[in-house]
Parts: structure tokens; C-alpha cells; sequence
């Protein structure tokens, strides 16, 4: 057939049908040539292609890097924030799983194996694991090892299959190397564990947490150490004891502690533990409120604590939120003269606004503060223009606008966002102030007022260099871009100042079922 008629509607004759069949037949006995030679060919590329990928890694790096540096390489690999789980999915076991050179010399590395998290819930279901936990720990030969220790309910040993000695077993192995113990916490103490601890000390102990509870707190001898600089205590309830009582009762060597985070403990007994403590450089406490007014006059003698650095409450319940008449009591008894960072949430000072200077105090008497926490339920329209001015150092200020509504009392006025703002416009409250954050702002109604403050504080030195407002539930995304249009922040972020205003959402909770990560903060996993 013509090759000028293939490609047209032309019909072909019965004689040029036989052609075309005779032609069809000839074409494809030469195409299954012609692809049986590709596949010949195909199948030689590929096998050159391989020795020439075998040959190249003969020569990599990887190959010829000394064992040192690829054991300081797989020590990088380790967690940061959390000791290593007993998981394939990372370091040190995914190390393990690359081929035997690796594997040699993962397993002949005992920095490697210096940390690990012990989740009782499942470790204790296969033996296998609990043999695995000695193993890890004899890996890490004589090294500083740092330990997690996760306990879980009561187990049915019966109905699990377990032999009644494996959880015992497992906390023997934990405990065997409690004389190396570094860093050590503690998700609620096995009992067994308390007993396992009793008269051995750690001489390299550095960091110990507790959360839950402490079974026998006085047998912990191995507390009573001096290099101990950080303490965590989450306690629940001993014995139900006394909360202070029951955190006295640990032998700690409070003088030197750094360090010390605490929770259930009454805000009164916190205030008079701080004499105990002049070492401190960092306080994170979540009090039991109670009235520190109430206290005698003379109950407390002030607590100097000259290198604290660092002072916080967290505001995770409203039960935490402090007095105001709190917080005068609390800065007049304790001096901070090289105070940094000041996080406290104060309750709302509607009927006690005399007490509202607080923070003014502080400044006076921290003035180096460069990142602090403010609560505008807790200050006046008095009070906040002579707050701001008191901290000259300060560069970061965090203002959580919650619980504020309009009122006037004995004289003092409620405070705002708007007037935040309007007081910070001017250079000469917080000189330094690089950085401002709004947590559930309401009380922002002016956005002359907010384009004055991004104005002024733009041509000040240091200038602003960060700007977030998180508004409330009840703010619309159109009520937002009414005080400032996505063209002003483009504007804004071309001159340096990195401007987030945004509205509140929520994002549901999603509960993981039991892996080698439990106990673990969520962030950390």
C-alpha cells in the first residue's frame, strides 16, 4: 500500500488487503527481532551499570571514614530533647539495620547507647524486650547514661502470660546502673523501684524529675548528692501528707540547686522554700493558691536569690492565676536583682486595684527583665503607664488579654490592649522593646491606635522587629483585616518587621495507641 494513503479515509481493494496482511506479518516478525535485541541490550546496560555501582562503592566516603567519625556521626543522630526510645524507626537501632560495618560500629559505641526511655507498658509484655534493656545498658560500658523510667497500671499477670519476677527483672536492670545515672525522670516511680534505689547514691547525677508519685521519698539517698543542679518534682500526694512536709521530705542538698521546677506545693510554703535555695537560676512553679496575705509580717524574712535568671508560673489552669496582693507579697520577699525572663499569671484586680503596681515594683527592683509576661486583667488605666516605663531593659513582652471587660472601681479604670498600645507608642516605655505578642486579644478597638504604635515603634532604635496578635474566639477574620489589610503587613514585612494578626482556632486531640514513645511529651515524640 501507497504511503501516501495511510493516513487518509482511502478503502482498500480485496488484493490490497492480502497485501497489507502479507506486509503486517513481515514488519512484525522484524519489531520482535528488534525487541529481543533491546532486551539482550537492556539486561548487558543494566549489568555494567551495576558493577560500575558495586565499583564506585568500593571507593565512597562513607566507605573509608574512619569508625571514630562515623560514631561521632551516629551520635549526632541521637534525640536532642528526649532520651532514645527502643524503636527501629531511629537511632541507635536504626543504625543497626544498614549493613554489618555500621552495625559493628554502632553496637561498639557506648555514647550511643548512654540514654533510654523505659515505658513499662511496653517493655514488660515480651520478655524479649526486657533482656533487651540490660543489653542496651551494658552497651553503653562505663558512660554517664541518662534515664526515663515510665511506669503503667497494676498488670494481670495471669491473663498476660508474664512470669511474676518480669517486672522486677526489668527494674533490676534499670537500677543496676544507677551509679552512672546523669540525668534521670521518672513518670511515676515503680515501687519496686524505690526499694531497688535504697542506700545507692549517684556521684554523676546532674538532673532528676519526678511526675506522680514517690513511693518511699526519704530512701531516695541517691538524690543526696552535690553535683545535683535540676529538679523537677510533679508530685501527687504522699501518703497524704502535708504537700510541703512531703516535698521536704526528699533528701535533696537544696543550697545548690539551679534549677527547680515543682507543682503542688501552696504558694506560701513556695515562697518560704526559696530561702532554702540561694543557688537558683531558674524557678518554674505551679502553686496551690492560697492567701500569702494572711501570713504574719514576720513570717517571712526576704529571699535573696542573686543569679536567678528566670522566674515562672505556667497559666494552664485558672485555679493558678495569682492575686495580685499575691504578687506584692511575693516581690516584697523575694530580691531578684539579675532577673530575665518573669512569667506569672495574675488574676483579674477589679477589687483590689491598689494592689495593681505590682509589676512596677519588680521593675524597680529587676531591672534587668528583657522578656516578661503581663496580664492586662490584672493592671488599671493607673497602674500600666507607670509599669511599662519601669522595665528599661526590657525586649520581649507577652500580654495575655483574657478575662478583661469595662469597669470602674474606687477610682481605677479597667485596662486595654488600645491602651497598651497608645502607652508603648512612646519610646520611653520599653526603650528596648524589639518584640510584642497578644494572646487572645478583645480589648484592641482602634486601628489608628494600632497603626500609631507600628508607626512610632518602627522608627525607634532598637526598632520592632516582631509583632503577633492572637485575637479571641469571638473575632471574625473580616474584624481582623479591618485593623490592618493583608497590603499594610505586606508593607510591614518589607521594612523588617515581622507582623502576624490572626484569630483562635482549636485542633482536636487524637489519642496514640501504646508504642516504645509512651510517657513522652507529644512535641518531643
Amino acid at each position: 500500500m501507497e504511503s501516501i494513503r495511510l493516513t487518509t479515509n482511502y478503502i482498500p481493494s480485496d488484493e490490497e488487503i492480502k497485501d497489507i496482511r502479507l506486509d503486517i506479518i513481515s514488519r512484525s516478525e522484524e519489531l520482535a527481532r528488534l525487541n529481543e535485541r533491546i532486551r539482550k541490550l537492556s539486561a548487558e546496560r543494566d549489568e555494567i551499570q551495576a558493577y560500575i555501582d558495586s565499583q564506585k562503592a568500593l571507593i565512597s566516603h562513607p566507605r573509608r571514614l574512619p569508625a571514630d567519625i562515623v560514631q561521632e556521626i551516629f551520635i549526632a543522630c541521637l534525640p536532642t530533647t528526649r532520651n532514645a526510645v527502643m524503636s527501629a524507626k531511629e537511632a541507635p537501632l536504626l543504625l543497626c539495620r544498614i549493613c554489618s560495618a555500621w552495625r559493628t560500629i554502632a553496637l561498639s559505641a557506648p555514647r550511643l547507647w548512654a540514654s533510654l526511655h523505659v515505658p513499662y507498658d511496653f517493655i514488660l509484655p515480651k520478655e524479649s524486650r526486657i533482656s533487651a534493656v540490660a543489653q542496651w545498658l551494658h552497651r553503653s560500658a562505663a558512660c554517664p547514661i541518662s534515664m526515663s523510667v515510665c511506669d503503667g497500671p497494676l498488670w494481670d499477670w495471669d491473663s498476660q502470660g508474664l512470669p511474676t519476677t518480669a517486672k522486677k527483672d526489668l527494674t533490676r536492670s534499670i537500677c543496676a546502673v544507677a551509679h552512672r545515672w546523669r540525668h534521670a525522670k521518672f513518670y511515676t516511680m515503680p515501687v519496686e523501684m524505690a526499694h531497688e534505689l535504697r542506700g545507692i547514691k549517684s556521684s554523676l547525677l546532674e538532673s532528676v524529675e519526678f511526675s506522680g508519685n514517690i513511693p518511699t521519698p526519704t530512701d531516695l539517698q541517691f538524690l543526696q548528692v552535690p553535683s545535683l543542679r535540676a529538679v523537677t518534682l510533679r508530685l501527687d500526694d504522699l501518703d497524704d501528707l502535708e504537700p510541703f512536709n512531703a516535698v521536704l521530705m526528699i533528701p535533696l542538698m537544696w543550697e545548690r540547686l539551679q534549677h527547680l521546677t515543682i507543682t503542688g506545693i501552696f504558694f506560701s510554703h513556695f515562697i518560704s522554700l526559696l530561702g532554702r535555695c540561694p543557688q537558683l537560676i531558674s524557678i518554674h512553679v505551679t502553686p496551690i493558691i492560697d492567701d500569702v496575705s494572711a501570713l504574719a509580717p514576720n513570717g517571712h524574712t526576704e529571699s535573696n536569690l542573686p543569679f536567678l535568671a528566670s522566674f515562672v508560673i505556667p497559666s494552664e489552669f485558672s485555679s493558678r492565676f495569682l492575686a495580685p496582693r499575691s504578687l506584692n507579697h511575693l516581690i516584697s520577699y523575694v530580691s531578684m536583682p539579675q532577673l530575665r525572663h518573669f512569667t506569672v499569671p495574675a488574676a483579674p484586680c477589679q477589687y483590689e486595684a491598689q494592689n495593681s503596681f505590682f509589676l512596677a515594683t519588680l521593675g524597680k527592683k529587676s531591672p534587668l527583665v528583657e522578656d516578661l509576661t503581663i496580664y492586662i486583667s490584672s493592671l488599671t488605666a493607673q497602674s500600666l503607664p507607670e509599669t511599662l516605663p519601669a522595665f528599661s531593659s526590657l525586649a520581649r513582652l507577652v500580654v495575655f488579654d483574657i478575662d478583661t471587660w469595662p469597669w470602674d472601681h474606687d477610682g481605677f479604670q479597667s485596662c486595654t490592649v488600645t491602651l497598651l498600645l497608645t502607652i508603648l507608642s512612646h519610646s520611653s516605655a520599653c526603650p528596648m522593646l524589639q518584640e510584642l505578642v497578644v494572646h487572645e486579644c478583645s480589648s484592641l478597638d482602634s486601628k489608628s491606635t494600632l497603626d500609631r504604635f507600628v508607626r512610632q515603634r518602627m522608627e525607634c532604635v532598637p526598632r520592632l522587629r516582631r509583632l503577633d496578635i492572637l485575637f479571641g474566639l469571638s473575632w471574625t477574620e473580616s474584624q481582623v483585616s479591618s485593623l490592618m489589610s493583608e497590603t499594610e503587613i505586606q508593607s510591614c514585612l518589607v521594612q523588617g518587621l515581622d507582623i502576624t494578626l490572626r484569630c483562635q482556632n482549636t485542633t482536636p486531640w487524637v489519642a496514640n495507641p501504646p508504642d516504645p514513645w509512651i510517657g513522652l511529651w507529644p512535641e518531643d515524640v
